[in-house]
């Protein structure tokens, strides 16, 4: 009975690994290994943290934000701490740590079903807020290099109108559920002051790429940054393995190697596969350390509350 267990926790682990050991199979692996030797290490750690932390900062403010745009109030201090100490759990899988932020607000006075729903409004208006600049930003760049994103890209914002849609008309058999609840009542301006106080979160979490990669000495343009770096993020998040394990790797291989010094493509691949491999180590480091120093002052604030949860409504 403990295999099966350990199969289910580890799984999502073997499927990030399994996508670097693809992309590795046509890395040079003495390429790949003097990348990863003579790369800035320690000044690629130093700002890895600092982009953390900055991340961390406007995250905070952004779930604020969301918040209030659904009339739950709750002080930014507290917000900042309980949101730092789930970044742990984002390590395991995002949707985990937004989970756990849900949790959060149901020992603090949401009911069950409805801190359901407002980390579905929050999980859902970061990922819009992603498509969105995505979208945006390639379609400013014409979108004919990525022809199969720009497609994706144009499937998906379809879909949220369609969404949006949904939320103006607010069927009945689906706006009286109480889970979905909150997402009616944000409305559209509920939805619009959520991605607009997002945005700050999502322009630090392209620019950390953009930056990172570039202290790496892998010479990205600013332009092609902000084009490309938000479709990375969103491979970051996706569902699969742990935080974006494999997915990111994948995605910064895919747009970032035109950029990489060598003579072939595959020598690229192997400068930005040395990057994407340490700057993803570095970063789990990173959250740890966050979510390490956030967790006692999330205790510490009294917001990691003893009192027993909100009991969940009968779903209706």
């Amino acid at each position: 009975m403990k295999r099966p267990g350990l199969l289910r926790r580890s799984w999502p682990w073997l499927v990030g690994l399994a996508i670097i050991a693809i992309i590795a199979r046509s890395v040079p692996v003495d390429a790949f290994r003097e990348a990863m030797t003579k790369g800035p290490h320690v000044l690629l750690a130093l700002v890895t943290l600092a982009i953390t932390a900055t991340v961390l900062l406007t995250d905070s403010f952004s779930t604020w934000v969301g918040l209030a745009a659904i009339d739950i109030r709750r002080p930014l201090s507290r917000v900042l701490a309980v949101r730092g100490a789930t970044y742990v759990l984002f390590l395991i899988n995002y949707a985990l740590g937004q989970g756990a932020f849900g949790y959060y607000l149901n020992r603090t006075g949401v009911s069950g079903l409805r801190a359901v729903g407002v980390t579905l409004f929050l999980m859902g208006t970061n990922l819009a807020t992603l498509l969105v600049v995505t979208t945006v930003a390639f379609a400013i760049d014409g979108g004919g290099s990525q022809p199969a994103l720009w497609w994706t890209l144009l499937i998906g914002s379809a879909a949220f109108v369609v969404y949006l849609v949904v939320i103006v008309v607010a069927p009945g058999f689906l706006a009286r559920r109480k889970v979905l609840a909150p997402l009616f009542e944000a409305g559209l301006r509920g939805h619009a002051i959520a991605m607009v106080g997002r945005l700050p979160h999502t322009a630090i979490i392209v620019l950390g790429y953009w930056v990172a990669i570039r202290v790496w000495g892998i010479e990205v343009p600013l332009w092609a940054g902000i084009t490309l770096m938000p479709a990375v993020a969103i491979a970051s998040v996706l569902p699969i393995s742990p935080a974006g394990l494999g997915t990111t790797q994948a995605a910064l291989v895919y747009f970032c190697s035109p950029f990489a010094a060598g003579a072939t493509v595959d020598e690229r691949n192997a400068q930005v596969l040395a990057f994407a491999v340490v700057y993803f180590v570095y970063a789990v480091a990173a959250y740890l350390v966050v979510g390490l120093v956030c967790t006692p002052l999330a205790k510490r604030l009294g917001v990691m509350p003893t009192a027993q949860p909100v009991p969940a409504e009968v779903p209706g």
